[in-house]
């Protein structure tokens, strides 16, 4: 049997045996993939939505603990309701409560409410749940989703006791919201999972809060035992799953609670469209393992054969370069035969090596004249500067650009220490390698200057080896004075304030933490004072921006001014100032720092011909004593500066 024959049948035996059970693996975990990607993506929309939820539900307690913090305790307790009603309709516009804000009594009865609606004045929400829970828990508490009677909609309250001094609850401040406002949960049912699939949210009691479906909003209507994973959910599963609804769809569904509150959100999508990935992958790789089975093996039998028809020929060429090699002349060229062979596998490229071993001794000599011409322009083009050191450090040879850079001619840099040439005599010391010392297998690279050249420059050494010695080095100059300016301005860019030049918050909050960190090493404390130009939007209104941010800059300089090197002065946006006030042997000395801003900004301030009248209202907070984090000294500074503002303005307030 030839030699062809052989080869097909084991092609085709080997197609039949290996290909068709390798594709099947790849089709299994292709498959596996797939399916895990489906389970990712629906998961990944439930986790996200989650934590939007979450954080809408903490944001809101925190607004409304913070209104409520805000309400004069005078004003309640006399129920002076102008001066209730001013408070609640200026914290209203800043917040942008989606419903309105009420503030009832000890009883429930309605005091005000914002936007005003007088008709609901005395009306008593005292038999509300989340009423009896706020006095109950003198907390904040958020309801449970209801209709409200004023507007037909989904809402949910939010509320906060406002207490007295010694504790006693004065009056509970209630802010609903609408829950299908898009600032507050509308989104939810609007969302989109793939095509045609959505999200939904219920709570453990099967009652349904948001879904794409109005008419389920706030309606019991998951019965218990129709939809296993729900069930599973209510009892504290979370993750995703394969399911059928309720009404008979297969659905791929995710499952997450949401952080503080007895809510369920579920994301989900049909099986079908889910997993119709697979579906497509299925019937493509049948499709291509059909046809790349016959195509291999019909070209594989083509090949074989065509392939054997080169070796008699190869075998001819090959007993007549022996024959030549033995001192026999021959009457033929063996050269055109070998040429002759033009087959591309292993007789072919035979033929084309035993043709190079005899055209190479002929080129040789040209070869090697080109190939170091053209070295030589490639040395002399390279935009670096590059010498050639031997093994004590002296030049060999540089190319044209090291020669413009150090300005000596290549000849005369021959023979010259390479360091001296490159940094100068007097150069101050500075690593320099030694080539005996490089490790042939990475490059040493460091950055640094020239004596004769303004920038900064890259440096890189590569030894040169000869059978594995080192004999010299390469070394290479690089400008990159053009990228490091880039990577100085993008890294201004991210921690310092464009307009100021002081850092922002970014930068703040690392300096505050690394001063907390010192005092709490050296037993020091840390002052925080959180400062808010008075009138500054007066300033923007009557004289323009220009002059606003002009007078931002001189109020920058001023605060300079006041500290010390190893303190901090940010602005964290608008006309809000942070100063770290590090190493407090005394907490006195935040005060009387405040009190030194306090009287810098009464002087005026000139701007554009005009001397502008600002003040200054700046909280206090201090560490250990008031917080030992970051962030809650940042808050706690803030909400001294507003009872600062609150008490005059143009002074300053510590926190208590």
């Amino acid at each position: 049997m030839k030699l062809s024959t052989k080869t097909s049948l084991l092609i085709v035996a080997l197609g039949a045996v290996l290909f068709v059970p390798l594709s099947s693996i790849m089709v299994h975990f292709q498959e596996r993939a797939l399916r895990k990607s489906a389970y990712d993506a629906v998961d990944g929309v439930a986790r996200d939505s989650t934590v939007l939820v979450a954080q809408f539900a903490e944001n809101a307690q925190q607004n409304v603990n913070l209104l409520a913090a805000t309400i004069p305790v005078q004003a309640l307790r006399l129920k002076r309701l102008d001066a209730l009603q001013d408070q609640i309709r200026n914290v209203f516009n800043v917040e942008k409560f989606e419903n309105e804000i009420a503030i009832l009594d000890q009883r429930g009865s309605i005091l005000l409410t914002y936007p005003p609606h007088p008709e609901a004045n005395g009306a008593s929400l005292g038999d509300r749940e989340y009423f009896r829970r706020t006095l109950a828990t003198r907390r904040g508490v958020m309801s449970l989703p209801y209709v409200s009677v004023r507007t037909g909609r989904p809402v949910i309250t939010f509320t906060a006791p406002v207490m007295d001094p010694e504790g006693a609850i004065l009056g509970v401040v209630a802010c609903s919201n609408d829950l299908l406002a898009p600032d507050v949960l509308g989104w939810i049912p609007k969302q989109q999972v793939g095509r045609t699939g959505y999200v939904y949210m219920f709570d453990q009691t099967r009652r349904m809060i948001l879904h794409p479906d109005p008419g389920r909003i706030l309606q019991w209507d998951i019965p218990q035992g129709k939809n296993k994973v729900l069930d599973e959910a209510i009892n504290g599963f979370e993750g995703t799953g394969e399911t059928v609804n309720s009404r008979g769809v297969p659905m791929l569904l995710s499952l997450r609670r949401v952080p503080g509150t007895d809510w369920i959100l579920g994301a989900q999508i049909p099986q079908a469209e889910a997993f119709e990935a697979i579906a497509s992958f299925r019937r493509l790789m049948l499709v291509s393992t059909v046809l790349s089975v016959l195509f291999i093996l019909g070209v594989g039998v083509w090949m074989v054969r065509y392939a054997a028809r080169p070796l008699n020929h190869l075998h001819l060429a090959a007993r007549a370069i022996t024959r030549e090699l033995q001192g026999e002349r021959l009457d033929w060229d063996v050269l055109p035969l070998l040429r002759s062979i033009r087959a591309r596998d292993e007789a072919g490229s035979l033929a084309r090596t035993f043709v190079d071993l005899v055209e190479r001794q002929r080129q040789s000599m040209g070869l090697l004249q080109r190939a170091a011409s053209e070295w030589e322009r490639t040395f002399d083009a390279v935009k670096e500067a590059i010498l050639c050191l031997d093994l004590d450090g002296k030049v060999l040879r540089m190319n044209r650009m090291a020669a413009l850079w150090f300005r000596t001619a290549p000849e005369a840099a021959v023979g010259m220490a390479g360091r001296t040439l490159v940094l100068g005599e007097d150069a101050p010391a500075a690593y320099w390698p030694e080539a005996g010392q490089l490790d042939a297998r990475h490059v040493q690279g460091w950055h640094g200057t020239l004596p004769r050249r303004e920038g900064k420059f890259e440096f890189q050494a590569l030894p040169v080896l000869q059978e594995g010695a080192v004999t010299g080095m390469i070394l290479s100059v690089r400008d990159i004075t053009v990228q490091a300016q880039k990577e100085e301005d993008a890294l201004k860019r991210g921690f310092f304030d464009a307009l100021t030049g002081l850092p922002n918050r970014a930068l703040l909050l690392d300096r505050l933490q690394q001063a907390l960190a010192a005092a709490a090493r050296s037993g020091a404390g840390v002052g925080v004072l959180f400062l808010d130009l008075d009138h500054f939007k007066e300033v923007n209104d009557s004289f323009g921006h220009d002059a606003g941010d002009a007078l931002l800059v001189g109020a920058a300089e001023r605060l300079g001014a006041l500290v010390r090197k190893n303190d901090t002065v940010a602005r964290l946006g608008g006309d809000e100032f942070v100063m770290v006030i590090s190493e407090l042997a005394d907490p006195g000395d935040a005060a009387r720092v405040a009190a030194k801003v306090v009287e810098a900004f009464a002087r005026p301030f000139p701007v554009a011909g005009q001397d502008l009248k600002v003040g200054a209202s700046i909280g206090i907070a201090l560490a250990p004593g008031d917080a030992t984090d970051g962030a809650t000294l940042l808050k706690h500074a803030d909400m001294a500066m507003y009872q600062a503002k609150r008490e005059g303005r143009c002074g300053y307030r510590c926190y208590s």
